[in-house]
């Protein structure tokens, strides 16, 4: 059973245009990405997945250039793109990872899918505020680091949700994870070794110019002494530099 990292990609973001290609430390953000990802042991191909939309030829360019796989699909009908890589590349299991979420680590990849196999769930994340829950129900990671992993056959059923497929504001996994009764779902809580990222408050995902400070001014003090830098190092400098709290989330 093949399992796939498939980072969700596009250049035509309007707040932070080709953001998954700007450099750091002369690398283009998404190659980082898909070095950290290619460490989690778990993982046997790492495909960046994108549309077939013209404004994401340079993506793929990036990939081809990098040796790494890359899909095309539809630009609108992200779950048809990601199912469409899941059978192209013949996994039957999809670790989706958003291309704005740079900083994720293996160690929590294979955390979420060992807990996904060994519950027999169709769906499993790492829990977030990004979900209906509260605080009060489940220690919530932080925004910016999720790791969602599922089944091509969960995935395949999308075709069968079209109000979800055609709703911008839903999330394209939203269809799964919001029929428990349908879809049997599970949730890797903060707590444990990942207690020290119950900071629900905060987000390290790039959406704006300043979020992209962010995780340069990060990869520039940590990647030259770990190229694998563990989340933990992060949260760390967060607290040796509090100032940098103010280049997370909407500008």
């Amino acid at each position: 059973m093949a399992i796939g990292g498939f980072l969700i990609a596009r250049l035509s973001s309007s707040r932070l245009p080709q953001k998954n290609i700007v450099p750091i430390m002369g690398k283009p953000m998404i190659l980082h990405m898909a070095e950290r990802v290619a460490r989690a042991g778990c993982i046997d191909k790492v495909i960046i997945t994108t549309s077939d939309d013209p404004t994401d030829d340079p993506l793929e360019a990036v990939a081809h250039d990098s040796g790494i796989e890359c899909f095309r699909g539809p630009l609108d009908n992200i779950m048809e793109r990601i199912a469409g890589a899941a059978r192209a590349h013949e996994c039957n299991t999809i670790v989706e990872l958003l291309g704005d979420n740079p900083l994720v680590h293996c160690d929590l990849i294979n955390e979420v899918v060992e807990f996904y196999r060994d519950g027999g769930y169709d769906y499993a994340a790492n829990v977030s505020s990004d979900y209906a829950v509260s605080e009060t129900e489940m220690k919530l990671f932080s925004i910016g680091v999720r790791v969602q992993v599922y089944s091509r056959a969960a995935a395949e059923q999308h075709t069968g949700y079209g109000d979800y497929m055609a709703n911008e504001e839903r999330h394209p996994c939203a269809y799964i994870f919001d029929h428990p009764d349908v879809f049997k779902v599970g949730y890797v809580e903060a707590k444990g070794r990942w207690a020290f990222m119950n900071r629900p408050e905060l987000t390290w995902a790039v959406n704006y110019p300043k979020n992209f400070e962010l995780v340069r001014t990060i990869f520039e003090a940590q990647y030259p002494a770990d190229i694998n830098f563990p989340l933990k190092n992060v949260y760390q400098q967060l607290e040796q530099q509090p100032e940098l709290s103010l280049l997370m989330g909407g500008e």
